[in-house]
């Protein structure tokens, strides 16, 4: 049975975070894709950038003993967050990368893309926004 493709205008985005709430990002932080996809620096790093993906599956996978989240591409525009498509992280990550996604190791790009791609993962912006936790707060609902 063919998976059916994501659409922005009706399906969910999925976060797996903390059980109390999605832990806000910080928007003047090192805004870099690769960095953010590739988890360095580790937990408590500092990213303007929440990922989200299209499936269940994987949002409790990273939810662990938290909760699974849930919010749609309308719900964050209507909160002036900023939606990265997961066709858009793909375009940007080939070879060294393109704009934000720009890296000086071509491998750690690759990988990137490939997590990107298994996850399914679309990213929400809140480079410049300025009440991040208002936001986080609307946008976001536990499943």
């Amino acid at each position: 049975m063919k998976q059916q493709k994501w659409k922005a205008s009706k399906d969910p985005l999925f976060r797996g975070d903390a059980a109390a709430g999605v832990r806000p990002p910080v928007p003047a932080a090192e805004d870099s894709l690769v960095r953010h996809i590739l988890y360095l620096e580790g937990p408590g790093r500092e990213t303007p950038y929440l990922s989200t993906t299209e499936s269940l599956d994987t949002a409790r996978r990273f939810a662990g003993s938290g909760a699974v989240w849930e919010t749609s591409v309308s719900a964050t525009r209507a909160h002036s967050v900023a939606h990265i498509a997961n066709s858009e992280l793909l375009a940007a990550l080939k070879g060294n990368g393109k704009g934000k996604a720009k890296w000086s190791d071509a491998y750690e790009v690759m990988q990137a893309r490939r997590y990107v791609e298994q996850w399914s993962e679309h990213l929400l912006d809140f480079r410049g926004h300025q009440e991040v936790e208002v936001a986080v707060t609307a946008v976001f609902h536990r499943k």
